[in-house]
């Protein structure tokens, strides 16, 4: 009994000595609110709205659902996290004893080649890293820490896959409702065009009218061949991200017609830095880079190894199972470095250098974290402030254009003067359809700076 506690003691006293530093959150001090959230709410953070709520028109739903069901790096991602997760139970199985059965039989001659020696052998082997100084224990932690990293990397992947599919797609509306302004102008122009040839026909114009209005069809025209373009590529942009080269885009909600939350909470910086996923990786990746400073302290010091056979050896194969032939062993074994001309020093110098890069690395992303969602914070409310200014001039080119066209019916205005205003009312229309997708694209990048997305 007393022998049994004494080794319980002994494990117990073993376990306990882990070398290298414990990992610890850094501190930083970050500002209680985010530049440019003034009018917006605090208490809570857009980044817990669902993407299902953030994005209601059913085509993109169904684009992003089925991105997320066959991205390719959203793919490789998952990939990653089992390939760690199997590495980290590799790392766990240190833990344990390693055992493993040995069968053997032989025969030997020695002078006379009628005269044999048998020897049959079937024996048990069991070896045990004690990890007296915790590198295996390092290791393990390292292995985790490793894992919950890629699992947040992961996140970020799935939240940036949810903002590019949503902003290829406004910025495809946006192209397809350009493409039908310029062809509805296109068709007016054109008109427009007979009218003035008609009128040169019947002396009421010179022929400068007809230039010019062959001037503004021509302008019209040039302007699809690169719509049709962009338009293509950016089909191809989100086929690429839905990794299905066959799919069709179905005509949904158009622009004008998407809605975006009511209210958009941005919460506080603690609280949405807890939620970005890529500042949970790096901090994943600094405790991995701590434990490896501790496994590579541990390698400074002895191992102790524990190796023991228990099985059974006999000259004959009949009686290799009986009592008289068993044996066991039992050996302790320890390996401590003398010189290694500074290797495992120097490979502790350089884990503790990647600790540090680890830490800075961490610092890195969490400022740039905090001053991305100030800038999409600012970016959002100038998009705002531009959509509704193109909208009002979008109003006032509409009656600008109206009253041109009255006034050249009545002879008042020229043909240039109504051109004039019908440029600029195609103008608008353009300027304010870039509007409208512009302040849908900020709402995305907004969103996935809060860390909104995932999960």
């Amino acid at each position: 009994m007393n022998k049994q506690c004494t080794i319980a003691a002994l494990s117990l006293l073993i376990s306990a000595c882990t070398l290298g530093p414990n990992f610890e959150k850094p501190t930083l001090s970050i500002q209680d609110k985010f530049q440019g959230a003034e009018n917006y709410k605090t208490d809570d953070s857009s980044a817990f709205i669902q993407w299902q709520q953030a994005y209601q028109d059913p085509e993109l739903q169904r684009l992003i659902k089925k991105a997320l069901a066959q991205n390719y790096d959203l793919a490789i991602a998952i990939s990653r996290i089992k390939e760690a997760r199997a590495l980290a139970n590799v790392a766990d199985a240190a833990f344990y004893p390693s055992i493993g059965v040995f069968a053997e039989s032989e025969r030997a001659s020695e002078g006379s080649a009628s005269e044999y020696d048998d020897n049959h052998q079937l024996k048990g082997e069991l070896s045990w890293d004690l990890d007296l100084f915790g590198y295996n224990r390092r290791a393990s932690e390292a292995a985790w820490a490793n894992l919950a990293g890629l699992g947040q990397a992961r996140n970020v992947v799935e939240i940036n896959l949810i903002a590019d599919v949503a902003s290829t797609y406004f910025a495809l509306k946006d192209l397809e409702e350009k493409i039908q302004l310029s062809q509805s102008t296109i068709t007016l122009r054109e008109r427009a065009l007979h009218i003035a040839q008609l009128r040169k026909t019947n002396g009421m114009v010179s022929g400068l009218d007809v230039r010019q209005a062959e001037v503004e069809l021509e302008s019209a025209k040039v302007t699809i061949p690169k719509l049709e373009l962009q338009r293509l590529e950016t089909i191809n942009r989100l086929k690429l991200l839905i990794a299905d080269e066959q799919t069709t885009i179905a005509t949904s909600i158009d622009l004008t017609e998407q809605t975006l939350p009511v209210t958009i909470p941005v919460g506080i910086p603690s609280q949405v830095l807890k939620r970005r996923p890529d500042v949970l990786q790096v901090e994943a990746e600094l405790h991995a880079a701590t434990a490896e400073v501790g496994m590579a302290t541990a390698n400074l010091f002895p191992k102790i190894t524990l190796t023991s056979e228990f099985g059974f050896e006999s000259s004959q194969l009949s009686g290799l199972l009986s009592g008289d032939s068993t044996y066991w062993e039992l050996v302790g074994g320890i390996t401590q470095p003398l010189f290694n001309a500074g290797k495992l020093q120097n490979s502790l110098t350089a884990a503790e250098e990647r600790a540090y890069q680890a830490s800075l690395a961490y610092q890195k992303v969490v400022m740039n974290a905090f001053l991305e969602v100030s800038n999409e914070l600012m970016a959002f409310k100038s998009s705002e402030t531009i959509y509704l200014s193109q909208e009002r001039l979008l109003i006032s080119s509409k009656e600008y254009e109206r009253l041109a066209r009255l006034r050249y019916r009545n002879g008042v205005a020229s043909a240039l003067d109504l051109m004039d205003a019908q440029r600029k009312l195609f103008d608008a229309q353009l300027s304010f359809s870039s509007a409208k997708k512009d302040r849908l694209v900020t709402f995305v990048n907004l969103y996935r700076a809060l860390g909104g997305g995932w999960g």
